[in-house]
């Protein structure tokens, strides 16, 4: 066996890390996604035009450009799923209300954090009945989360009001960011969607110093997992002329799976998801695109759940719009994996968009369909 069969992969390309686990270790889930837009906030202070927020708090960056072209909007959902107390009782038991879509199976003796009015944050076990006794086909079914429990313990329901726990505090993931034994593989909660939201900031910052036509526009959308909700209300208040939603979508290259998106790929355009066809002008723009940076390209379809591209491309007359994808294992669990190159290629490619976005590139894209 020669050397060369026993060397892990390098990692590939530059990415910062440090902002990455800043990103992830951020608790917000949809509708109290304040600390992950401060984080974006505090990363794109330096190249910055114009920080504003929109009313359900969708953070809105803007790098502007020479003046005369046209508005990109690039945009990553900020929202993780998680959970909001719903009761607490007699003995100190939480109840949970979901908040986003939990599959019964990831849920049971993981660690969760409820974080209360004042900040505080509280570490909890998820609990049920015990299956020993159980009849076996009761056994063998996924338990409902409203069947679940919360314990973080305590000797009763006082000594959970003591710590300031109410009804309605938001309950995230515990979970680390970390770098697995192949450095191409990244863990960490809420990759749906903070790599989104991630993206986004790289390709401002990356675009410093750069000259452009484009005024270019980083969004970190809220209350996606509900809805798309933030979408709708950011893409009325940026009013771009043509859009990028960034998200996850599956990785298809697990056992068992059937074939479809793989990690470690490079670029993934969405053809189209159950919220909204990508625009063919654009995807065969940014397919052209990317073989002539000889970046790697594969298509997915994703044929239930949506992105932010469904409110995006509704907006106004319609707003020229794509989804760029980043495949993903284990979402909406504690723990998801993404691959650098995914990220690292993406960003290359959206940067080089902006750079090159004018007038008659945005024309010639509304032309095509056309």
């Amino acid at each position: 066996m020669s050397e060369k069969s026993l060397k892990i992969e390098e990692a590939y390309g530059e990415l910062n890390l440090e902002m990455m686990k800043e990103f992830t270790d951020a608790n917000g889930i949809s509708g109290n996604e304040k600390a992950a837009t401060r984080v974006m906030k505090k990363w794109l202070s330096d190249v910055s035009d114009e920080v504003t927020y929109d009313n359900l708090g969708s953070l809105i960056v803007t790098k502007k450009g020479s003046g005369l072209g046209p508005k990109l909007m690039v945009a990553g959902h900020v929202d993780e799923i998680g959970f909001v107390v719903r009761s607490i009782d007699d003995k100190g038991f939480i109840k949970l209300a979901p908040v986003g879509g939990w599959w019964g199976h990831v849920l049971l003796s993981q660690a969760l954090t409820i974080t209360t009015r004042e900040g505080k944050e509280i570490m909890g076990i998820v609990g049920s009945k015990p299956p020993h006794g159980m009849p076996a086909d009761v056994r063998s079914k996924v338990i409902d989360v409203k069947d679940m429990f919360l314990d973080i313990g305590v000797k009763d329901k006082n000594e959970v009001e003591l710590l300031g726990i109410r009804p309605g505090d938001m309950v995230t993931p515990r979970s680390d960011f970390n770098v697995m034994a192949n450095p191409n593989y990244l863990a960490a909660k809420a990759w749906d969607d903070r790599i989104g939201a991630i993206i986004a900031a790289e390709v401002l910052l990356r675009l410093k110093d750069v000259k452009h036509e484009a005024d270019i526009v980083a969004v970190g959308t809220v209350q996606e997992e509900v809805g798309l909700r933030g979408a709708k209300t950011a893409t009325y208040a940026v009013k771009p002329d043509i859009g990028i939603a960034l998200d996850v979508t599956l990785a298809n290259d697990i056992p068992g799976a059937e074939p479809g998106s793989k990690m470690g790929v490079g670029v993934t355009l969405a053809i189209q998801d159950s919220s909204h066809l990508g625009h063919r002008g654009f995807l065969n723009y940014l397919s052209d695109l990317s073989k002539e940076l000889n970046l790697d390209v594969q298509y997915d379809l994703l044929l239930a759940g949506g992105t932010d591209s469904g409110e995006m491309h509704k907006a106004f007359d319609g707003i020229i719009n794509v989804t760029l994808s980043i495949p993903s294992r284990y979402i909406h669990s504690h723990r998801a994996l993404i691959h650098r190159k995914d990220v690292v290629d993406t960003i290359t490619l959206i940067t080089e968009f902006a750079k090159r976005l004018n007038w008659d590139v945005l024309e010639s894209i509304r032309q095509s369909n056309r």
